[in-house]
């Protein structure tokens, strides 16, 4: 089969429509200037008969039974059926609301004979006679509106007939209903045992139609509640509702003898016309949801949504009157024939182009368009049909209900099919968790035993001094984040009596701060033993780090002091790193602060010398800024206070110091430090 060419299954369920709508039959008789001539019909035969044609109309009377009275002189004829004031075959149209006869001669081939008349509904109100006797009322027919009350009553009403003729008369007003008065709906005649039939598979029809829509809404809202994720369940199950309820208020309204409250006519209207209204937003929704990326941002669909809306607003708050104007109903109806227009053409496209669910969506579409054509057509006697629109509803209903069950088929078989590969991974995932854990735990092993190394190479780094007979002592402490760190420090005698100390603190943590401080020896390496000033000697180490190793931005603080025992003489020059502490009183300590650039940010950068006169029993403690950047659990900071606080004790400088350490660690707490810690504790004898 060529890709463009019409399936025989689409082409053959076309034409079976189209032959069912249009089967020949035997010709009625109609009534003409009110009377209708059954004389050569057989009911047991021919069946039932509609009693369309010319009926006798009197507007704006109510006539009593002709045995009474004489017939009124002037006569004028109205289609039935039809509305008084909207009806196509109405030549002459009168005032939506008023009251008027309606009346028609039956001729019957013999006398004695059991009949029924079926009538569905008559707008608003109306009393049926039969050859004088009154056969059926729905609600109270009044020539004012404070004498009258509207009121559906539908179904079938039997006689006998003494002879062999039939007067029907019926009286009927309208004060409330605005679009359309008078007998909307055929009126049938025949046996009472066909009739009843008639009426019973009607009702039928309705109810299977109903239940079969209900129970599908009731199954995908269930649906959609189980997986949320895809809305056209919802939808789905609205718009089924929708025209459930739309059927149980129309038609052979099939709740109208269940439920007293459907006798209401207020709520019957307002029922009947809401859930029209919600038809057209119901489909946009649901067209959308089906296919996201063709009509999600569609202008027209979003438009008529919106107005769409408005109506379904005036049904279920406007008065009776306002809401059945033929404005709003007229509305939906140049609405709903745009957007099955433009949904015609959409998904004819999409056919063509293969989108998924498009060939079913289209298939629908023109089953119902073809029964909407079949009632019409039948309804105007151009054919001799039935009534086919029930038929196209569940059509629409039955396909789209395998258009999601065939949407979620592929979904669960995907699932089956992600399952069952899932299950495959599962067996031999466990033995490569174990392939990757022993390659891991292989890494792991080179990289502590690397680390290991380097931890031991950076702690034979730092220096080692001997100050047996000096007049200094100095307690170094160094505790990294991790296994090495980022802090670096030397200290040494460049002459007898004459200290120098150098702390680091480079940028990051671990191995690559730790590479760094490699690097920054290095460079302090060919210029500590220079005889400068403090902030000299970190101009020069500034310069050629700036210079050396500009491309890898090699940053870092430092504080450089040189202790002068023999002169009891401190000078201290700081290039961005945290004021240290001195100890020179029995009651407390203070800071010393110099202030500088932190080295390698700028090439021509300056520092200053600070001078502090030294004595015996002087201390000096300088760290990295680790100790006072520690955050315990609830994020507070160790802080500056803190560590002058503890380092003012008057106990001897270890304790002091230990102290400090052991208080950090209990700080922080169980996750351990944030930040390389060094500690250098300096005491003058």
């Amino acid at each position: 089969m060529g890709k463009n060419r019409i399936p025989h299954w689409f082409l053959g369920s076309i034409l079976f429509f189209f032959f069912l709508g249009c089967q020949p039959g035997k010709e009625s008789p109609k009534v003409i200037q009110g009377i209708l001539d059954l004389r050569q019909w057989n009911f047991q035969k021919d069946g039932n008969i509609s009693l369309d044609g010319e009926w006798e109309f009197y507007w704006n009377e109510l006539l009593p039974d002709l045995k009474s009275k004489p017939q009124p002189p002037s006569i004028s004829y109205i289609k039935v059926p039809a509305k008084w004031d909207k009806g196509r075959n109405v030549t002459h149209k009168y005032p939506s609301h008023g009251f008027a006869t309606y009346k028609a001669k039956v001729l019957l081939p013999e006398s004695n004979t059991q009949l029924s008349l079926k009538i569905s509904s008559i707008s608003s109100s109306y009393t049926l006679f039969v050859n004088g006797k009154e056969i059926s009322r729905g609600g109270n027919v009044g020539k004012e509106e404070s004498e009258y009350s509207p009121g559906y009553k539908p179904g079938v009403f039997s006689f006998i007939s003494d002879k062999p003729e039939l007067e029907i008369l019926i009286h009927v007003s309208n004060f409330k209903y605005s679009n359309g008065s008078g007998i909307w709906n055929p009126i049938q005649l025949g046996n009472t045992s066909d009739i009843q039939q008639i009426s019973l598979r009607a009702t039928m029809l309705d109810s299977i139609t109903f239940g079969t829509l209900f129970v599908m809404s009731l199954y995908h809202f269930t649906f959609y509640l189980m997986r949320r994720r895809d809305p056209s369940a919802l939808f789905f199950a609205v718009l089924c509702l929708c025209i459930a309820l739309r059927v149980s208020f129309y038609g052979e309204r099939i709740f109208y003898n269940v439920f007293p409250i459907f006798k209401n006519y207020e709520f019957s209207v307002r029922g009947e016309i809401l859930f029209l209204f919600l038809l057209l937003p119901g489909t946009i929704l649901y067209v959308q949801s089906i296919f996201k990326e063709q009509f999600k941002k569609d202008r027209v669909f979003n438009i008529t949504f919106y107005l769409s809306i408005l109506l379904v607003f005036s049904a279920a708050f406007f008065p009776t009157k306002l809401f059945t104007m033929s404005f709003f109903i007229n509305s939906l109806e140049l609405m709903m024939l745009g957007i099955l227009t433009y949904l015609f053409f959409r998904l004819a496209f999409m056919s063509l182009k293969r989108v998924e669910g498009a060939r079913i969506c289209f298939f629908s579409l023109v089953v119902n368009l073809i029964t909407v054509a079949n009632d019409v057509l039948y309804l105007n006697k151009f054919i001799d049909s039935f009534y086919m629109v029930p038929y196209g509803v569940l059509a629409l209903v039955l396909s789209q209900c395998v258009l999601l069950a065939s949407r979620f088929s592929k979904g669960f078989v995907l699932a089956e099919d992600l399952g069952e590969e899932l299950k495959k991974l599962n067996i031999n995932l466990e033995q490569i968790v174990v392939e990757r854990t022993e390659n891991l735990n292989e890494s792991l092993k080179l990289l502590k035993g690397d680390l290991s190394l380097a931890k031991k190479l950076q702690q034979k780094t730092l220096p080692t001094l001997n100050l047996n007979g000096k007049n200094v002592s100095i307690h170094p402490y160094y505790l990294p984040m991790s296994e090495i760190g980022g802090d670096y420090y030397d200290i040494f005698e460049l002459e007898p009596g004459y200290f120098r100390l150098f702390l680091v603190d480079a940028t990051g943590h671990g191995v690559q701060a730790a590479l760094l401080t490699m690097t920054i020896k290095a460079e302090f390496e060919s210029i500590k033993f220079a005889k400068a000033q403090p902030s000299r000697i970190l101009e020069l180490l500034n310069t050629a780090c700036c210079q050396k190793y500009k491309s890898i931005n090699i940053i870092f603080s430092a504080v450089l002091a040189d202790i002068d025992l023999n002169n009891n003489v401190l000078y201290y020059s700081s290039a961005g790193h945290p004021p240290q502490v001195l100890k020179q009183k029995q009651e407390g300590a203070d800071y010393l602060y110099s202030r500088g650039p932190i080295i390698g940010l700028k090439k021509e950068a300056t520092y200053k010398n600070v001078t502090v006169p030294l004595l015996p029993g002087n201390r000096i403690f300088f760290f990295s800024d680790g100790i006072f950047e520690e955050f315990d659990q609830e994020k507070k900071e160790f802080g500056e206070s803190r560590v002058l606080s503890i380092l003012s004790r008057n106990t001897g400088i270890q304790e002091v110091a230990e102290d400090l350490i052991s208080e950090l660690q209990i700080f922080v707490g169980p996750r351990g430090f944030q930040d390389d810690v060094t500690l250098l504790a300096v005491e003058v004898h």
